[in-house]
């Protein structure tokens, strides 16, 4: 066994000549997909032809019990395994390779390099171990009752090569953020989930479907695009999400649709994954259960594939920053400043919040990035203390899986421990949104901060819907009113009249209140006259670098001395 660090990665249109290349040294060379348990052959256009079922070269019906491929695919490890074929042995040595395809899709396969050894003069020994063909457990899965990965690619394939006219669509069906439902409910409920998914396929797939378990979570139906019924499959993933029930986590149920071209050898692995780059299109859209992949989705899906890659190493290099953009009085006095983070690429590159944060906080790393930027922020109070800056305070965003997480208060405590701050100086922002989704829980929470000496704010205050209710039930410190009653169209006299209420209210309550998104002197004196006295916005500052921030805020001390 070879443990291979970094997978080889062959472009399809090379891939012939490295087969060749073998063939000197072996008897037999063959690519093989082993999702599809299928060999491949290679056009000199690149195109893909899909053969015979591996297993048949053993004159089996299923795959080899244990096949060497594809744990040597599983494992990323080249493997040798000595088998009989009649009375042929033969080693087989098994190299997972990366292919890369013309439209930019990757096939995780496998080259086998066979060498006849010797003859068996007994005859037919030492046959390759198979699954028992009419053993239910070998094609499906045990918790669900559908097909497993492996037999749902191999019907689906044996259905495309029988049927090569045939119009059909792949629907991938997901549970978003799925381990949270196992860590906050416990494995019964996400069973519960997951069976409750495998009814809704019985229920919504006629007989002519093929649809099974593809992954963990994640589900797969091949249907004729005439049976298709959307609005129908959209009402049941809705149903489907109602069964867990709490305050704590909303389950969502997203499904995507890839419209399989006619006569297609595209492999089943580059189709699901099409299906699922339309999964991950609708991001956070509520309204939306449904979606078509679309060509740009692969860029964006290599995109993600780099950030999440880079991730962990960048993170180490200390290539993210944090940027500052100020909070002012309406003098344009800074008394403190919001922590946003960029990431400087070592191209020189910035790259804004928007290029990977959704990205992140899919692959559940968020957490990870947060962590850095809460003590880059610590870090850099406890570096102003016996400056003209040890005043000022900085304000850290907590995302709303943060709390899933991390033990936030603690996290927050420690930092101001470890850099001996005292814990007003950092203040922590939560948006409106994340407070409503829990608002018993995040009460508590806002609580053990208040303990430990932080100052809140509730960030976005207005984007959602039930702002009022938030107030009366969440005891923060300061409002940040979301910029979008700032904007152009949306500023006029209704607007005006709710901006008042809000900051009077704020008052009443001994809240503070920062406007966002301040970017005209009108907006800034109109804001004033309703009483406001907290402001950031391009008017003042974009966010800038810690060092352009010292810059801007030394001349303000200067001025007011």
């Amino acid at each position: 066994m070879k443990k291979n660090n970094k997978i080889k990665r062959y472009a399809v249109l090379e891939i012939n000549d490295i087969l060749a290349g073998l063939r000197e040294k072996y008897d037999i060379v063959r690519l093989v997909d082993v999702e599809e348990c299928r060999i491949l052959d290679v056009t000199e256009a690149g195109d893909l032809r899909y053969q015979q079922e591996c297993f048949h070269i053993w004159g089996r019906q299923v795959r080899c019990k244990n096949c060497s491929s594809l744990r040597a695919c599983l494992t990323h490890c080249d493997l040798d395994k000595t088998e009989f074929l009649g009375v042929d042995k033969e080693t087989i040595h098994s190299i997972p390779i990366y292919l890369e395809l013309l439209g930019g899709e990757q096939l995780l396969c496998v080259i086998e390099c066979v060498k006849f050894l010797e003859k068996d003069p007994a005859g037919a020994k030492g046959q390759a171990e198979v699954e028992d063909p009419s053993s239910y457990v070998s094609t499906h899965d045990v918790l669900t009752r559908l097909y497993t990965a492996e037999k749902l690619s191999w019907e689906i394939r044996r259905r495309l090569l029988e049927d090569p006219e045939g119009e059909y669509l792949l629907v991938m069906l997901n549970i978003r953020n799925f381990t949270l439902v196992n860590r906050l409910f416990g494995v019964e409920v996400a069973n519960r989930l997951l069976v409750g998914m495998a009814d809704l396929l019985r229920k919504h797939c006629g007989p002519e479907d093929i649809y099974g378990r593809y992954r963990d979570d994640r589900f797969a139906v091949l249907t004729r695009q005439e049976s298709f019924r959307e609005e129908a499959l959209a009402d049941d993933l809705r149903a489907l999400e109602a069964l867990v029930k709490s305050p704590i986590y909303a389950v969502v149920v997203k499904a995507g649709v890839y419209v399989v071209p006619r006569t297609t050898q595209l492999p089943v692995t580059a189709m699901m994954e099409k299906a699922e780059l339309a999964v991950s299109s609708i991001r956070d859209d509520r309204d939306r259960s449904v979606a078509r992949y679309e060509p740009g989705m692969l860029a964006s899906r290599l995109h993600d594939q780099r950030v999440v890659a880079d991730f962990e190493r960048a993170l180490r290099d200390g290539e993210f920053q944090i940027y500052l953009q100020p909070q002012v009085r309406g003098d344009g006095m800074v008394y403190g400043a919001e922590a946003l983070v960029r990431w400087a690429q070592p191209d020189g590159r910035v790259l804004l919040p928007m290029e990977f944060l959704d990205v992140l906080q899919r692959s559940e790393l968020l957490s990870h990035l947060d962590l850095y930027v809460w003590d880059l922020a610590a870090r850099q109070l406890a570096a102003w203390k016996d400056t003209a800056f040890r005043d000022l305070y900085i304000s850290i965003n907590v995302d709303p899986t943060d709390f899933y997480h991390l033990d936030v208060p603690t996290v927050l405590a420690g930092l101001c421990q470890k850099y001996g701050l005292e814990s007003r100086a950092l203040r922590v922002e939560i948006t409106e949104t994340a407070l409503v989704e829990d608002i018993e829980r995040h009460s508590r929470t806002v609580e053990r901060l208040h303990e430990a000496g932080f100052i809140v704010e509730i960030d976005d205050f207005g984007k959602g819907y039930s702002s009022l209710s938030l107030l009366k039930d969440i005891p923060a410190d300061v409002l940040k009113i979301d910029m979008g009653f700032t904007r152009g169209e949306d500023s006029g006299k209704r607007t005006q009249v709710i901006l008042e209420s809000v900051i009077g209210m704020a008052a009443n309550l001994n809240m503070d209140v920062i406007t966002e998104g301040v970017e005209t002197r009108e907006q800034l004196e109109q804001l004033s006259k309703m009483g406001c006295r907290g402001f950031q916005g391009f008017y003042f500052s974009r966010p800038i670098t810690v060092a352009d921030f010292e810059k801007v805020t030394r001349e303000n001390l200067l001025r007011e001395t």
